[in-house]
């Protein structure tokens, strides 16, 4: 049985598929790209924050909070044991990096777009975090001078804090700019 050529689909040519996808050159719509970027930064490190969790996590309405920033500050933090220790490390050790590399090339990508106080707020969250980073690994050799637990739970808020504070700035940034256009 021969095949009807009407319903097999037609690949493009090579024309099409060398031909290069231009980038706008509007700094309106540059910018918008970079603040969704930043913003979008800032919910991979709780994605991963989830996936360490699995399906331990509280559940609440959105309703409750005024977004998941909130509802991780008021109900995410894990208590802290030996085994939480470990299991939440790598957010701290690698996450945390990522998410300063992802800063700082959002920062040189978008240079000519991004606001001088959108760079300034990444670069300080920049520094926070790799405090976060640090300070999470002495927990375990500071047990003896500070409760472990204490200093866990202050991590996780911490760097929720820093994450929070720029996706929002990023949200109500993008919120403006979307309802001045006609």
């Amino acid at each position: 049985m021969a095949a009807d050529p009407s319903s097999v689909a037609t690949l493009p040519d090579d024309a099409t598929l060398a031909a290069p996808t231009r980038l706008s050159s509007d700094p309106f719509e540059i910018l918008l790209e970079a603040l969704l970027q930043v913003r979008l930064e800032c919910h991979l490190w709780k994605a991963h924050f989830i996936h360490l969790a699995g399906y331990q996590l509280p559940e609440a309405t959105s309703a409750e909070y005024r977004d998941v920033w909130d509802l991780m500050l008021a109900r995410w933090i894990p208590e802290y044991s030996p085994e939480t220790y470990q299991r939440y490390a790598p957010l701290f050790e690698n996450a945390i990096r990522d998410m300063r590399a992802r800063f700082d090339r959002l920062s040189v990508v978008f240079c000519r777009v991004l606001p001088r106080d959108v760079r300034k707020r990444l670069e300080k969250a920049a520094r926070q975090l790799d405090f976060a980073a640090a300070s999470y690994q002495w927990i375990p050799a500071r047990v003896h001078i500070e409760d472990p637990a204490v200093l866990f739970a202050a991590r996780f808020k911490g760097v929720i804090r820093v994450l929070r504070l720029v996706a929002r700035d990023a949200d109500e940034r993008l919120r403006a700019m979307v309802d001045q256009t006609p």
